[in-house]
Formats: structure tokens, C-alpha cells, sequence
């Protein structure tokens, strides 16, 4: 059957792949007013993240950032998921393209399936939980609970049409005679997000024993084993004999960073903090004796604070880390161990008894990359991900055409989300404009509920079964639903079409509820997605109150759960206390300004001012500095050899002659103040320090970072001392051939993962790779020494990595209890370090000592922007995001967004991302035509205000003043809900809406009355 969608290409775009980075590339499409139409291969998407109970470094659950449900309070988003579906033709052009699609059937009516499971326990085949390698698959299955949609397949190839399954469906909803669906759409551009899968290590079994022995599991194996809706429910045991283990041993780098046929040459480069993960979460939470060993050659943990997370779990939780190389794994026939081989770093072979062994498996690009990839006519690495330049970071080789996620390598989570929304960005560029939003669009109105006695709906969200592992819920709901002025009490699971918060929506309705109580998860979290929800059902924003039963009792008192239980229940009676005293808080609407103010004109801020002014929006772009360009106008070539300067010329020249770009340099911001669209900043300018004022609807900082000045090591002391970006001003002037580097050493983690500053530079292994290949390439005879303590190379840069060994550089790793001893003495340069192989001190002499220090934040100057855009640095110093993983470009202030190495350390195609990522979510306000305040602001009595000028001095933005009749007033399309006016105010005279003093008293009334 061949059916033609019939709508507009300029504003529609199709997705590939329904992973994390595909479902938040379609968030923020859609979110900006774009249709959406993602499609996916598998009967429902969700890519890897539904097989991970926990992601770190926050040990979240993120699932639920997968359900279209959860976007925008599970409001109209116009995103049109197509499961089983696959593109078979791509023709036409950016613009306008026309993909032509291929949907294998479900054999399942979606509209009557219920998901209740009555086929997959009638097959008999057995069931499946979505737990690959662990159980046989079945016929009949339904992926993950919160799968999209909430139904039912069948795989026809293993089905035996035995009709058990038609006489148990009482919908009806199976039919095996379902065929394939053509059909053809009209978008304007593409995006790939179609991720990664493990790798198999059958390739490998003869030395790690993986179809030999039932212990032997892959990392994503023992993921399924801890997670709670796991085949063991959550209970740590080994999969042969269902016993408690007591030893567990990881194997990292199992099949990467190999040569050897059937394994992957390059660095996966999120095993390490996988690994890291697993190993905590088993301690934490089945820490019976347990001891869990990691076995590996570097550690490579390269996110924001990993290095912290990494020194926590060796430190504080006792997992064991050892450096070897392992080779192979048997097994005692007497006793049933396994027995782990592997040469430690002296060379000396060594054997550790295991009771498990799971193997940090990488990540291989999906099987039909390469079909997929001659489909839409864009180029691949050769590592069969899709290609793309380090400053045009998402852009494939078809105009067009975009990919993101995992679909360009192996990336971790924030990488993805990161990538996702700077692809959505450039999709939308090549699309018309799309219709302006209008707020509280498809909303009902609000229900009045002044006068009304209080109706409480108490509702228990528990995904991932967090807070049930702990607290008794039976108990809590029984204890609430017995409270005064409580009339429903229910679970919530978000689902796409049973349960979740459609359910919620109708709940409200159904009972007439009035307020709503939400006991789970955080305000800071989820604070938003359930006050929208509660907006669909008819109720205003405010009527809806957290019980954090989940971070302020489950998981800090998961060792006394009777205890956890009654904290719970006194969490949830002060909510309802409060919730019941609730007012409504209406919206400040206000126009959305569109002119934007982009902070910073590196490679991450010019990035972002262009993408925004090429959609139409006006950007004022300020700069420190007398000449745009930031840290990379010291960088002269990438680690794979290409030139920088030419593409950064280009960046800088593209954003001088854009018409829709306003330069100022050499200036410096100095005031800033209101809120999401309607902001104003103060900037000084020129030498005369000229004072303009700038309003603009939101602000995007990049004001990166600098290259670290080391005291050690005979830094300015010696002028053969330099850092690795003052040799690459050698090598740029050819230096290295006139003899000068004819004996070069390297000391890495100078300046990082010490005391001083714990963070890892990130970029500094690739920096010194780099030149010490352009030290080979100017001067193969030249002596180069690179004295490390982990060489943390990810992805492709491995390659890299080799190859300088092949080109006779020397690696020598030093541990930071003995690190190297530098001296200058009668004129002549040493550098002596202990040889962990010979276990003896080494002396080298050399031309050059070189130190590879970190990038770190501008110190006063990144202090000053945080006091002047009200924003917080975190222990590193760098600019705090809104969420660690799925908002690493958002700011906890409204409309203010950060990119590049004002948030952490970052590579020319990372800063690149962020600053097209945070363009895009930019975008999405932009798209708005007016803005609405969603906090409370202070209120005034008259009554009560003896015009002391109290909260005229104390509010840090100006905004109470004496109105002409003496008393004080408090513009409400200024005020940002601080409180600071309420609590300095000595008669007691202002109020911040959501905290009124008998709602705050009523919460302690309510403690103390279930103390007491």
C-alpha cells in the first residue's frame, strides 16, 4: 500500500532514530513549532537508554525524557512517531526533499491493544523483559514499560501461528495478516540519530570465555541484572546458579583498542564511567562482602566532574582499580571460578579468582549504517559512523542532511543532547519560518477555584521503582488517603497511552480534584512537567505540591526503611497541609523581545550568533577582546592534521559582514537585569569605556576559558619550559626542523587532577598527541617522551594515539605519588621519572620541556559575569548547567543559556555544538510571540507597609518603590520571586506568592502534629 503525506516540507522534518538524541532532536523541533516526524526500526523507539537502570555521574533515571508524554507537560506537540519504519529513498534537495518510507507490520492493532500482556503468557516461546543475552526472545513483546506506543508486536519469523495468542486477546487487537505500508513524505531536511549497538564478543570468546561460561556477561548484561524491572528484580546473582556474588571483576576495553580482527581499533570512550557506575551501584546497594574489581589500562573518564565521580568510587566506596592488560578468562572445574589472567604493568603475569566477569564491551555503529548511508548519499568514516568536520560538527556531506548522537561515534548522553539540539538547529534553518506560538495555546481555562473547599489528589510517582526499593508506598498511601481534605490516592506511571499523566489529567477530573500532590520526585526536576500537566486539566500552576520522598528520603536513608516509610508519610502530610492552603499564581505575560545577546566571540559564541541571525533574529554579539576568535586564534591544526585558521577566518568573517550581527568589542558587560524576554544589559566599550544599554530576550554566555599558567616545573623560569600551546607557535614557524626540538619531553596533568583542581583538562592528551606527531612529521629523528598518568584519547583520536607509537614516540606513565623531578643546573635541562616496567629512575636531558595544562575559567572575570547574570560555578569554577545530562546548554536562570569552555574544557568541535545547541534552544523562546513569568512575585499589603525603605534597599534589582500614595509597590513584570524584600520587611507587609505564611506554618503544623 503506497500512501502520500500531504503537507508543507518547509516546515517539517524527518528524524531517523528514536534514541535519547533523536527524541530530543524532535523536542526541540517541535517545541519550536516544527512537524516532526520520527521514525525507528524497532517496534518501539528508545535506542539504549531504556536497558540503563541508572546514568551517572547523578545516578538518575532518565527514561522518562523518552516519552513524548513528558515534553512540554505532554502538551500538542506536533511529532509524528512512526515504529518499524524505515527510509528507502531520499530525492530532492535542502528545502525540499521527499523520503519515501517502508513500515513493516505490527501484527498488533495499536488503537486496541491494552498491553496487558495475555499473548506474551500464551506464547509458547516464553516471555521477555527486554533483557538481551539474559533471556531467549520471544515472539510476542513489548520492549520496556514506558515503551512508545503502549502496545504489543509480533515477530513473525519466530512465530509459530499456533493461535494461542488470537484466543487469549480479548480486544482482538492481533492480526496476522498485516503487510507492509509504503508512503512518502515532503520535509524540509533530515536528521540521523540512528545511535549505536554493543559489540558482540563472540568475536573474542577463545580469551574471554563469553559463550563458555553463563558468569561471563557484557556490561549492558549486568545493567539488566541491577535494574529493578531486570530479570531479577533488581537482585544482584549470578545468572548460572542464581547465587549472591561475592567477587565481581570488570574487563575494560573488552574488544576496543584492538587490531585484532573482529574487535574496534578505536576508544568507546564511555565504558570507563559505565564501569565505574556499575561497580558503585553494586556496592551501594548489594554491599554484602562484595568485592568489585576494575580491570584496565587507562581510565578515561572525560565528562564534567567524572574525574571527581571516579576519585569518589575508588576512594570512598573501596572499588578496587587495577592497571594491567587482561588476556584471558577460564574456569576451575573444581571450585567453579573463573580465573582472570592479565600482565601487570612490570610484565609479570598474575591470576585473581572471580565469581563474575563483565566484560565493558564498546559501541559499534548500527548494522544498516552503510545501506542508510548510500539511501540518503552522505559520506562515513571508517569506522562506519557518519562523517562529518570538526567545525561543522553535525553537517553530513549532503546539504541537508544532519546527524547527531551516537550516529557520529560512540558519545555519552550529554554529547548527544548537546549535538541533538545543535542538529535541530541547522534543520531548521533550511525550513520558512515557522508560525509564531501563542502562550496557553490549546489550553482550556482555568477553573476558579476561589471559595471551594480543598479536594486533594495525593499521587505516587515512583519510575524506576527508586522509592519502593525503600519506603513502604502501601503504607504512605494509606496514610494520606486518611488525611483531612484528601480524596484520591494513586500510583502514577508514565506511559504513552494508559496511565501517566493522561491518567493524572483525567484523575483531576474524575474526583473533582482541586489540588494535586505529587510524592516523588524533585521540584527541581519535575517541577515543570507536572504544574503544565495539572494547566491541561483546567487547574492554575500553583495548585500542585512536591513531597521529595524520593532524593530527601529514599536514597538517604536506604539502610533504615521503617524509618524512610515514616519520613515519607510526614513528607506528604506537609505537602497536603501546604497544598491546601494554595492560591493561584496568574502568568505575567509580556511581549517576547527577538533580538538576542550572545556574551563571547570564540568558536562557541560566534557559532551561536550565527545560527540565530541566520534564522532572522537580530544578535548583538559582545566581546571581550579587541578581535573575535578566543582561545582558538592560538591554534594552528587539529589532532587529524587539518588547518584551523582557515575555518575560524571564515567563522569570524561570515559573522563581520552578517547584517544581522552587531559587534562590540573590547567591551565588557557591567549590568544586567529582568527576565526571559525582556531583558536589558549595560556594556562598556572602546577605551573611552562608552555605556550603551541592550535589550534583548535572551542571553547565550560563552566567554571560554584560558590556558592554564603553571608555578612548577620551572615555568617562566626557564625559557625551554613551555605549555603545549606555545609550542604549537614553534612548530607553526617550523621550529622543530632547525634542530631546536631534536629532544622534546612532555609531563601530562600539569595543573589538573591534583588538590588545586581535581577536574581533568580533558583536551590536554590530544594536545600533546598532536604536536608530538608534528614534531615526527617536521623531524622524524627527534627524541619525544610523553610522561603521562592516563592517556585519555576517545574515539578517533586513538588512532592518533597509535599512531605516534608506530612514529617512535614514548609513552611512560608516572604515578602522582612519584612525579617527575625537573632541574636546571650548569645550563643543562633534566628530567628524571621512575620507569614503571624497570621499576628504576630514568634520566633525559631534554631541548625542550613541555607541560600540557588545562583550559580554566577566566578567574574574576567568570566570578563578575555569575554575580551579573545571578548564576552559580560550581567547585571547578565553570558555569553550573541546569542538568548534568539532558540540559547541558541551559542555565538555571530563564532564557539564559551557556556554551563552550564557560561550562567545562572544551575541543573545537564540542564548542562548535554547544554554541549551534544553545542557539536552538534559544530558538525555541524566540519562536514565542510573548513570554509569561511562571513564579511567584512579591505582593504587598498597604495596610501593613510603613513606606521604611527597607525592600526598596535590600531587592538587588531596584524594583519596590514609594507609589504616590506613600506605600511601597512592586512591579510584577520586574520582580524575579527572590524573597528578599519578604524577609527583610520588619512589618511583615510583603508576601512571595507559593510561600505565604500560613502556607509555611501550616507544613510545620503538620509536621509537629504527626510527631506528636
Amino acid at each position: 500500500m503506497d500512501h502520500t503525506e500531504h503537507q508543507d516540507s518547509r516546515n517539517s522534518v524527518l528524524i531517523i532514530g528514536g534514541g535519547i538524541a533523536g527524541t530530543k532532536a524532535s523536542f526541540e523541533l517541535a517545541e519550536a513549532g516544527r512537524q516532526v516526524y520520527l521514525i525507528d526500526k524497532a517496534p518501539s523507539p528508545g535506542g539504549i537508554l531504556p536497558q540503563l537502570d541508572r546514568q551517572f555521574p547523578t545516578n538518575d533515571c532518565n527514561i522518562c525524557h523518552l516519552t513524548p508524554e513528558t515534553a512540554k507537560g505532554g502538551g500538542n506537540l506536533a511529532i509524528t512517531t512512526l515504529p518499524l519504519t524505515r527510509l528507502s529513498e531520499l530525492t530532492g534537495q535542502a528545502g525540499d526533499f521527499q523520503a519515501r518510507l517502508l513500515t513493516s507490520p505490527r501484527f498488533i492493532d495499536v488503537d486496541k491493544c491494552t498491553a496487558c500482556g495475555a499473548c506474551l503468557a500464551a506464547c509458547p516461546e516464553g516471555a521477555v523483559r527486554f533483557t538481551p543475552g539474559l533471556d531467549n526472545t520471544s515472539p510476542t513483546c513489548l520492549r520496556y514499560p514506558q515503551a512508545t506506543p503502549q502496545a504489543f508486536s509480533i515477530n513473525l519469523e519466530r512465530c509459530t501461528r499456533c493461535g494461542q495468542c488470537l484466543e487469549v486477546c480479548h480486544p482482538k487487537a492481533i492480526d496476522l495478516d498485516m503487510t507492509p505500508q509504503e508512503s512518502t513524505l515532503a520535509v524540509g531536511a533530515v536528521i540521523v540519530a540512528t545511535g549505536a549497538e554493543p559489540w558482540d564478543p563472540a568475536p573474542f570468546d577463545e580469551w574471554y570465555g563469553y559463550n563458555q561460561f553463563a558468569d561471563v556477561i557484557t556490561s549492558l548484561e549486568f545493567e539488566r541484572i541491577l535494574a529493578s524491572n531486570g530479570p531479577t528484580g533488581g537482585r544482584l546473582r549470578r545468572p548460572s546458579d542464581g547465587r549472591v556474588p561475592k567477587r565481581i571483576g570488570w574487563i575494560q576495553c573488552a574488544g576496543s583498542r584492538t587490531t585484532v580482527p573482529g574487535g574496534n581499533p578505536y576508544c568507546s570512550s564511555i565504558c570507563c564511567m559505565i564501569s565505574l557506575k556499575e561497580a558503585a551501584w553494586a556496592l551501594e546497594r548489594h554491599d554484602q562482602g562484595l568485592d568489585a574489581t576494575i580491570y584496565f589500562m587507562d581510565m578515561r573518564p572525560l565528562g564534567r566532574g567524572y574525574e571527581e565521580y571516579l576519585q569518589r568510587v575508588k576512594n570512598e566506596l573501596g572499588v578496587n582499580l587495577v592497571r594491567c592488560r587482561p588476556h584471558t578468562v577460564s574456569r576451575d572445574a573444581a571450585s567453579g571460578d573463573l580465573l582472570l589472567s592479565y600482565a601487570q604493568e612490570d610484565g609479570s603475569q598474575a591470576e585473581q579468582r572471580l565469581d563474575m566477569v563483565v566484560l565493558a564491551v564498546g559501541l559499534c555503529p548500527s548494522a544498516e549504517t552503510v545501506a542508510l548511508a548510500q539511501t540518503l548519499g552522505i559520506e562515513l568514516d571508517p569506522y562506519r559512523y557518519v562523517q562529518t568536520a570538526a567545525l561543522s560538527p553535525v553537517a553530513t556531506s549532503r546539504p541537508g542532511v544532519y546527524a547527531c548522537g551516537m550516529a557520529l561515534g560512540p558519545a555519552d548522553i550529554p554529547d548527544s543532547v548537546v549535538q541533538a539540539a545543535a542538529a535541530a538547529c541547522c534543520a531548521s534553518a533550511d525550513l520558512e519560518p515557522p508560525r509564531p506560538l501563542q502562550l496557553e495555546e490549546g489550553l482550556p481555562p482555568e477553573k476558579d477555584t476561589s471559595g471551594q473547599e480543598p479536594r486533594v489528589g495525593v499521587f505516587m510517582v515512583d519510575w524506576g521503582h527508586v522509592v519502593s526499593a525503600v519506603v513502604d508506598l502501601n503504607a504512605v498511601m494509606k496514610d494520606a488517603a486518611a488525611l483531612p481534605g484528601v480524596v484520591h490516592v494513586a500510583e502514577l506511571e508514565v506511559n504513552y497511552r494508559h496511565g501517566g499523566l493522561e491518567r493524572l489529567v483525567a484523575a483531576i477530573g474524575e474526583h473533582g480534584l482541586n489540588r494535586v500532590v505529587i510524592a516523588g520526585y524533585s521540584p527541581r526536576t519535575h517541577g515543570k512537567l507536572f504544574s503544565q500537566t495539572i494547566r491541561r486539566a483546567g487547574l492554575n500552576r500553583a495548585l500542585v505540591e512536591f513531597a521529595n520522598i524520593r532524593d530527601q528520603d529514599a536514597l538517604v536513608h536506604a539502610a533504615d526503611p521503617q524509618a524512610a516509610t515514616h519520613k515519607a508519610m510526614e513528607l506528604v502530610r506537609m505537602a497536603v497541609a501546604g497544598v491546601k492552603l494554595a492560591r493561584p499564581i496568574h502568568l505575567q505575560t509580556k511581549p517576547m523581545r527577538h533580538d538576542a545577546l550572545v556574551v563571547g566571540g570564540g568558536v562557541a559564541g560566534l557559532s551561536a550568533a550565527l545560527a540565530l541571525a541566520d534564522q532572522g533574529v537580530k544578535v548583538h554579539l559582545v566581546e571581550r577582546e579587541k578581535e573575535l576568535g578566543g582561545l582558538a586564534k592560538n591554534l594552528h591544526r587539529s589532532l587529524e592534521g587539518g588547518e584551523v585558521a582557515p575555518a575560524l577566518s571564515q567563522l569570524i568573517g561570515r559573522a563581520k559582514e552578517h547584517q544581522g550581527i552587531d559587534i562590540i568589542s573590547d567591551a565588557l558587560v557591567v549590568d544586567h537585569q529582568g527576565q526571559v524576554g525582556a531583558f536589558v544589559t549595560g556594556v562598556q566599550s572602546g577605551p573611552g569605556m562608552y555605556y550603551q544599554k541592550i535589550n534583548h530576550g535572551v542571553t547565550i554566555l560563552a566567554t571560554g576559558a584560558q590556558e592554564y599558567k603553571p608555578g612548577q616545573y620551572l615555568y617562566g623560569r626557564d625559557p625551554r619550559v613551555m605549555t603545549q600551546l606555545e609550542l604549537e607557535q614553534r612548530l607553526a614557524q617550523g621550529q622543530a626542523t632547525g634542530g631546536k626540538l631534536d629532544s622534546v619531553v612532555m609531563i601530562q596533568c600539569v595543573g589538573s587532577r591534583d588538590e588545586n583542581n581535581p577536574a581533568c583538562g580533558r583536551i590536554c592528551c590530544r594536545s600533546a598527541v598532536k604536536n608530538a606527531l608534528w614534531i615526527k612529521e617536521q623531524r622524524p629523528e627527534s627524541q619525544v617522551v610523553v610522561l603521562y598518568r592516563d592517556m585519555r584519547m576517545p574515539y578517533t583520536s586513538e588512532e592518533a594515539y597509535r599512531r605516534a607509537r608506530e612514529a617512535g614516540v614514548l609513552f611512560v606513565r608516572y604515578s602522582p605519588q612519584e612525579p617527575p623531578q625537573v632541574e636546571a643546573k650548569d645550563g643543562v635541562l633534566s628530567v628524571v621519572f621512575i620507569d614503571p616496567v624497570l621499576g628504576k629512575p630514568l634520566l633525559v636531558e631534554p631541548e625542550a620541556l613541555v607541560l600540557s595544562t588545562p583550559q580554566v575559567v577566566a578567574g574574576e572575570n567568570t566570578e563578575e559575569l555569575c554575580e551579573i547574570f545571578r548564576l552559580q560555578r560550581g567547585a571547578d569554577g565553570y558555569l553550573l548547567e541546569q542538568h548534568p545530562k539532558m540540559a547541558p546548554v541551559d542555565t538555571p536562570a530563564p532564557g539564559v543559556f551557556a556554551a563552550g569552555s564557560v561550562l567545562a574544557p572544551k575541543s573545537l568541535a564540542e564548542a562548535r555544538s554547544q554554541g549551534l545547541a544553545a542557539a536552538g534552544r534559544a530558538l525555541i523562546l524566540l519562536a514565542q510571540q510573548s513570554i509569561a513569568q511562571q513564579i511567584g512575585v512579591a505582593k504587598v499589603t498597604p495596610e501593613r507597609c510603613a513606606a521604611c525603605l527597607v525592600c526598596v534597599r535590600a531587592c538587588p534589582l531596584g524594583v519596590p518603590f514609594i507609589n504616590a500614595d506613600g506605600y511601597s509597590e512592586i512591579d510584577p513584570g520586574r520582580c524575579q520571586g527572590c524573597g528578599v524584600c519578604a524577609a527583610e520587611c520588619p512589618a511583615k507587609a510583603i508576601e512571595l506568592q507559593g510561600y505565604f505564611d500560613d502556607q509555611i506554618m501550616s507544613r510545620t503544623d503538620a509536621l509537629l502534629e504527626g510527631i506528636l
